[in-house]
C-alpha cells in the first residue's frame, strides 16, 4: 500500500512506536522486512515477530507510554539478544526469557529473528507467580510447561478467523496459567493452573497429535502416550473432558481428510480403497478382509460335497 521508501519509517512511527512504545533500527543495509501478526485474547495477547536484522528499544521517554505487563518470548530463530531489568543475554532458538515491559528493554536479532511472544496483565501473573519482576531479563527454565506452552501457541495457528469474546478469553486463560507454570506458580495457586490451563493444555496436545499422525494405520493410544511423556490411562482420561474417546477422535480425523480428497478434483484418479490406505483406514481395511476369508472359508468348510 506504500511506497518502498516510506514503508521502515511509517512502521517505526505509526506501530512501533505508538503501539508498541518502542523505536525500531534497521540492521538490515536498507531492505528492512518485518512480519507481525498479533492475536488478542482478552487481556492476554500473542505475537509473532519475523525479521531482518534489527533492533527494538524502549528508552526512558517510552516508559510512560508502557503497560503494565509481562511479555515471554520463545526464539524459534536466532541468535536474539535481550537486555531488560538489569540483565544481558543471547537467546538461540527454543530458548525463552521473561520481559518486563515497564522497564528499559532492547532486543537486537544480528542476523534476522523470528520470536513467539505473549503479553500478559502484570496483576494477573503476581497472583499466580510470586514476584515475577525478580525474573525478568533471566532466561526461563525449559521443561515440560515451557514445551505445553509452545504447542498451546502453536496451535493457535488453527483459527481460521479471530475467535469469540468467550473463546478468547477461555484461550488467554490458558496462557496465562501455562506462563505462571512455566515460571513456577505458589504453592497456592499451583492447583488451580494444573487443573486449569495445564489441563487444558494436554488435551491440546493429545488432539494435535492426533490430526498430525492419523495416516498412520499402525497409530493408536499408546503413541500419543509415549510422545507426549503421559499414561495410556492419563491421555484416556484427558480425552474423557472432550466427550469423545481417541477412537473417535482418530476416525474423525480419517473421515474428514477422507471427504476431502473424494471431492477434490486431484484426487479423481485414487480409487476409494486407495483413499481409505492414504487416510489410515488399512487396518480397518485388513481386518475387514481377514473377517470376509475367514467367514469364506466357514462357509466351504460347512458346504455338502458333491459327489
Amino acid at each position: 500500500m506504500l511506497p518502498e521508501r516510506t514503508r521502515f519509517s511509517t512502521f517505526r512511527e505509526e506501530f512501533a512506536r505508538l503501539n508498541l512504545a518502542l523505536d525500531v533500527i534497521d540492521h538490515s543495509g536498507g531492505r528492512p522486512r518485518i512480519n507481525v501478526t498479533y492475536l488478542p485474547l482478552g487481556p492476554v495477547g500473542v505475537c509473532s515477530i519475523v525479521t531482518t536484522p534489527v533492533e527494538f528499544i524502549r528508552h526512558k521517554r517510552h516508559l510512560k507510554d508502557s503497560r503494565d505487563q509481562f511479555g515471554l518470548n520463545i526464539v524459534e530463530a536466532g541468535p536474539v539478544q535481550f537486555a531488560n531489568a538489569g540483565q544481558e543475554h543471547v537467546y538461540d532458538v527454543g530458548a525463552a526469557c521473561l520481559v518486563d515491559r515497564g522497564r528499559l528493554l532492547r532486543v537486537f536479532g544480528p542476523r534476522g529473528a523470528s520470536v513467539k511472544f505473549m503479553t500478559v496483565p502484570a496483576a494477573a501473573l503476581r497472583s499466580l507467580v510470586a514476584q515475577p519482576e525478580d525474573l525478568s531479563g533471566r532466561p526461563v527454565r525449559p521443561g515440560p510447561a515451557l514445551r505445553l506452552l509452545g504447542r498451546y501457541m502453536r496451535s493457535l495457528a488453527s483459527f481460521k478467523e479471530p475467535p469469540s469474546s468467550k473463546l478468547a478469553s477461555t484461550v488467554g486463560v490458558h496462557l496465562l496459567d501455562l506462563v505462571a507454570a512455566t515460571l513456577g506458580p505458589t504453592a497456592e495457586a499451583a492447583n488451580i493452573v494444573t487443573e486449569r490451563g495445564v489441563k487444558a493444555a494436554k488435551q491440546q496436545a493429545i488432539l494435535a497429535e492426533v490430526a498430525q499422525r492419523f495416516g498412520d494405520p499402525n497409530f493408536d493410544l499408546d503413541n500419543v502416550a509415549g510422545a507426549l511423556g503421559m499414561s495410556r490411562r492419563y491421555a484416556q482420561k484427558l480425552l474423557e473432558g472432550t466427550g469423545k474417546s481417541f477412537t473417535e477422535h482418530l476416525a474423525g480425523c480419517r473421515l474428514e481428510r477422507a471427504f476431502a480428497m473424494l471431492t477434490d478434483p486431484h484426487h479423481l484418479h485414487l480409487a476409494i480403497i486407495d483413499i481409505a490406505f492414504a487416510v489410515g483406514f488399512g487396518d480397518v481395511l485388513i481386518s475387514i478382509a481377514r473377517s470376509a476369508d475367514a467367514s469364506a472359508r466357514r462357509h466351504q468348510a460347512c458346504a455338502p460335497h458333491q459327489s
